[in-house]
């Protein structure tokens, strides 16, 4: 037994050397990550400088079609690829498990550092250039992706789907009222924009989506009126639809009366330039 001890014994000190090198390695690494900034698994430091951009995506049905949706899906990946560092990009819904009298996000996530300066200057552990972006891939892979992947689907599940109205003036002003909706922030907004809820059915009842001159004089405008939207820009993807002037959609007169009174409603608000991108067969067109 002694003797297969003595054997056994370089071994044993060479693991055991392994052992302490390992756990000298933990520790420095712990020394050289104490007191730093730390990321949550959305990427975001909640400490650190921080714009935000919203997005409303208006899901009621009839939705945006396959080429449509792919036309979305090629901006929103264009968008996270821009956010700046530590940006927080914030999803809403009116699917039908979103709504709610509060709005929530269905998901978020935030910009990822393009650069170790970026890090180093929020006093969080920096990376190099390779690094950093296997750290957004990642990001992207794990949050974004998959949300995306159920947000635009052409099948979804019926807790998701939303078949009887489009709040969208109700939940613009929801957003409105967040504290992080302040000049330099972003809102972003998926929908054909037309607004249907208790408060007005464009384009299918009569007399509901007059000039916004004389909209915002009626009483229910109080109610689902905006706060200040000034130095927030604001970005319309304006889902396509066919038929105005027709039935089902009979009470307006074409797509422009539609974007005059949203452009004329935001510039009330404060917007300086709403700006309306038409999302048709797959194409992104102005």
């Amino acid at each position: 037994m002694k003797r297969r001890t003595r054997k056994q014994l370089p071994a044993m000190l060479g693991m055991g050397s392994v052992l302490v090198v390992g756990i000298i390695g933990l520790g420095y690494m712990g020394l050289q990550t104490y007191g730093k900034a730390s990321a949550d698994v959305y990427g975001c430091y909640d400490d650190a400088p921080q714009r935000s951009t919203f997005v409303i995506v208006d899901a009621s049905t009839p939705r945006f079609n396959a080429e449509q949706a792919r036309s979305l899906r090629s901006y929103f990946d264009q968008l996270y690829a821009g956010l700046a560092f530590n940006e927080r990009l914030s999803f809403f819904t009116s699917e039908g498990d979103q709504i709610a009298s509060v709005a929530r996000p269905r998901f978020s996530l935030c910009g990822q550092a393009k650069t170790p300066d970026q890090l180093e200057a929020i006093n969080a552990p920096g990376g190099e250039a390779g690094y950093l972006r296997k750290q957004r891939e990642r990001l992207y892979a794990k949050v974004l992706a998959p949300e995306l992947d159920a947000l635009l689907a052409q099948n979804v599940p019926s807790a998701r789907t939303q078949n009887y109205q489009s709040p969208v003036l109700e939940l613009i002003a929801d957003l409105s009222r967040l504290p992080a909706m302040r000049p330099g922030s972003r809102l972003i907004i998926v929908s054909d924009m037309l607004q249907n809820s208790d408060s007005a059915r464009f384009c299918r009842r009569r007399g509901d989506m007059p000039r916004f001159s004389v909209f915002r004089k009626r009483p229910i405008f109080e109610r689902i009126k905006p706060s200040s939207l000034d130095g927030v820009d604001v970005e319309v993807l304006l889902i396509q639809r066919y038929g105005y002037g027709q039935p089902g959609m009979e009470f307006c007169r074409d797509e422009e009366e539609l974007r005059a009174f949203w452009r004329d409603y935001f510039i009330a608000a404060g917007v300086s330039s709403p700006s309306f991108v038409r999302i048709r067969l797959g194409i992104t067109g102005r």
